[in-house]
């Protein structure tokens, strides 16, 4: 966003303008202009006796990540540990599952016991932030908040709350660094939750302790992000640097550390407006500075100040894509040909053989069919097994190297696509410099122009803001021309996919990769897990959550998706699991979005951490704390929103692999594993009459849940605790 755009304008153009990397610049070079900060810098001693809570939260369950939180996290818990010298049992590091807001609250509070009367009490938050209910207060945002103002307010820590714990201390000062905004939006400018208020009213200075002071990372109706071409947010970072060194002052204030982030982002910055503030007691001394020398902030102004000019505030997502392979068909048949011998060959053998030839020498067949006709005629004629098993290998190579270039030039096709849907719209903007438009133009006509084309009605607004050449006479010459056929049937397709792209942005379907490996499959206590045995599954992914109602009913509304069982108002919130769906339905959602059911042992792999010898997704534990399960001492009556046990995670973050509802997958029932695949594969043949499930649920108790237990039910079996959720 652009500094002379007026803050009218802002506001009429932010839904289109805050889509666009220009808030969240991620360029070339910068990243390297910017000094790591992950060894500590030199020790000055005066933290024996401090105590601290340092959270990064950056996987958030249910709302966008905050890039290079952890990394801050971090390099906080380096400088407190490496450089004041606070016992490391003194420092609580919150990262990711560990910061719902229980647990932040809780640190706060045995922080303020273990702090010394001569120490000083630390609060680092790197996360999302919140406006409160109430206007007056902002919330630090806990790791399983819904996408909904209601549980953001519900499972967020409250600012007033956090320093009323805090002050309970004996410490002799208090430094609260918040990297949030209180304005309820993300990096991109999204709102992270619908109905979340701007807050316009911060806490009174005057409310706090004359021991504490607190910096925030932007005003209350700003919202903060990263440092300029780095993926780290830039408030906490530089509050971090000025302890070091950066702020220049041998004994540093809260206002010197204020000062210097805000200097910082002043040189730096372009695309947004954050301004820090600091509220309490301005003067109070925070620490020695380590004398680390500072970057050089006229030298990353300039470099900034170029990014913008040359078009940095539009990134072309060309740049992220790997190059179209190239794939080469295999050479001329007729010197394999020449080599055989005939003599000895009946006439079926002999026409199999001119049937493949005569198919591989065919310009329009598949090269899928080739690979398929030379492997046939392996196996019937062992004659002419080699060569046709060599054949055969040539044309399957050729048919993969096929399909990973469609699939590369699709990628680059819905890449342009995509990039056009913002710079079109910009395009049109009167408050958008020329020269930005000049330069963005210049950007995707270089991306896309050769490869993958562009259409006359991208090339009619290109036109006024490319430069006089042969492009432009290309570009003016494309531009007169009428729209084909198959360009309005691609552009109609186009628009269906970047819908629904937009749709399932829009529904946090989140994917976690599952590392391939072998595992153990099977448990010997279960009389229908046996025989234990090994099996090899590949990398794959899955949802990291059941798929939710809201998900399921956008399908539904698209017409791609029929309407499930209706179980009840219990059982109906947006963020409980879907069920009442059958076999058959839970297979076409998972189509719709691009994947398919998991087969049972890549089901049972991830549901083991990634095929460990673990009882549940969190190892051998009590699963009561885990799962939402009965037998516990819990009255459940129906599911529960997904994610809402975050510790009962697997390691690689997949919630309610135990527990909630139950999970088709895609394998039919045997009542035993004898015979049963080891590739990682569904077992579908020989067919049976029952589906399985898997990983119990609300209603059951803990044995269901186990990641070895299996259940099962016929395809069209609707009920109120089977649900699923998505691999591919």
């Amino acid at each position: 966003m652009n500094r002379r755009i007026s803050s009218i304008a802002v506001t009429a153009v932010a839904s289109i303008l805050f889509v666009l990397p220009a808030a969240h610049p991620r360029l070339a070079r910068a990243d390297a202009s910017w000094p790591g900060l992950s060894s500590p810098a030199p020790a000055v001693g005066g933290g024996r006796h401090d105590a601290a809570v340092v959270v990064g939260l950056e996987k958030y369950a249910f709302v966008e990540s905050v890039p290079g939180a952890e990394r801050n996290a971090k390099d906080w818990y380096s400088y407190l540990t490496g450089t004041l010298g606070t016992p490391p049992e003194n420092i609580r590091l919150l990262l990711n599952d560990e910061a719902a807001k229980e647990d932040m609250e809780s640190a706060a509070e045995k922080a303020a016991g273990k702090v010394g009367k001569d120490g000083t009490l630390w609060f680092v938050f790197i996360g999302h932030g919140a406006p409160g209910g109430n206007g007056k207060e902002g919330l630090l945002v806990g790791v399983d908040a819904q996408q909904t103002a209601a549980s953001i307010e519900r499972r967020s820590l409250k600012q007033g709350d956090l320093y009323r714990a805090l002050k309970k201390s004996q410490a002799k000062r208090i430094v609260v660094v918040l990297d949030a905004c209180f304005s309820g939006r993300g990096s991109n400018g999204h709102a992270i939750a619908k109905g979340l208020q701007p807050l316009m009213v911060v806490t009174a200075a005057g409310a706090l302790d004359p021991r504490m002071a607190v910096l925030t990372a932007a005003k209350g109706n700003q919202f903060a992000g990263p440092l300029p071409g780095a993926d780290r947010p830039a408030f906490s970072y530089l509050v971090l640097g000025g302890l070091r060194g950066w702020a220049g002052k041998a004994e540093l204030t809260a206002k010197d550390l204020w000062s210097y982030a805000k200097t910082a982002l002043e040189a730096t910055l372009h695309g947004r407006d954050q301004t820090p503030d600091i509220m309490g007691t301005r003067d109070l001394p925070v620490a020695r500075s380590a004398g680390e020398k500072a970057p050089d902030l006229a030298a990353l102004a300039m470099w900034a100040a170029q990014a913008q000019g040359s078009g940095g505030g539009f990134r072309i997502s060309a740049g992220d894509l790997p190059a179209v392979p190239s794939a080469q068909a295999p050479g001329s048949l007729d010197a394999a040909v020449g080599g055989l011998d005939f003599s000895n060959v009946d006439v079926a053998v002999l026409t199999e053989y001119n049937d493949a030839y005569v198919l591989d020498k065919s310009p329009d067949a598949p090269a899928a069919d080739k690979a398929a006709a030379w492997e046939k005629l392996a196996a019937d004629a062992p004659q002419y097994a080699d060569m046709a098993q060599k054949r055969a290998a040539a044309w399957a190579a050729f048919a993969a190297q096929q399909k990973a270039e469609e699939a590369a030039r699709e990628k680059r096709a819905e890449a342009r696509n995509a990039d056009w849907g913002k710079l079109g719209a910009l395009l049109k903007l009167a408050v958008v410099p020329d020269s930005d438009k000049r330069a963005w133009a210049g950007q995707f006509v270089r991306a896309y122009f050769k490869f993958p084309g562009l259409n006359p009605l991208m090339a009619k607004g290109l036109v006024p803001y490319v430069a006089a050449g042969p492009t432009l006479t290309a570009l003016k010459a494309l531009a007169a021309r009428p729209m084909t056929a198959a360009e309005r049937e691609q552009m109609r397709r186009d628009e269906e996919r970047a819908q629904k792209a937009a749709l399932l942005a829009s529904l946090n379907i989140t994917w976690v990769k599952i590392p391939g490996g072998s595992f153990m499959m099977g448990s010997n206590d279960l009389s229908n897990a046996q025989p234990v045995h090994q099996v090899s599954v590949p990398s794959f992914e899955m949802l990291k959550t059941l798929v939710t109602n809201k998900q399921y009913q956008a399908c539904v509304k698209a017409g791609a998706c029929t309407a499930n069982e209706d179980e009840g108002q219990a059982f109906d919130g947006d963020d409980q699991p879907v069920v009442g769906a059958d076999w058959n339905q839970a297979r076409t959602f998972a189509k719709w979005v691009g994947g398919r059911l998991p087969s049972e042992a890549e089901w049972e792999y991830a549901a083991r951490s990634a095929g460990k010898d673990y009882k549940y997704p969190w190892g051998n534990g009590d699963p009561c704390s885990h799962a939402v399960i009965s037998g516990c001492g819990q009255n459940n009556q129906a599911t529960a929103p997904v994610c809402s046990k975050p510790s009962g995670n697997t390691e690689q973050g997949l919630c309610d692999m135990a527990g909630n509802a139950w999970e088709w997958v895609e394998d039919w029932y045997h009542d035993s594993y004898n015979g049963a695949p080891t590739d990682g594969g569904a077992w579908i043949d020989p067919a049976g009459s029952f589906r399985v499930s898997r990983g119990g649920s609300w209603d059951y108790v803990a044995s269901f849940a186990r990641a070895a237990g299996r259940d099962s039910g016929v395809p069209s079996y609707r009920l109120y605790r089977l649900g699923f959720r998505v691999a591919r």
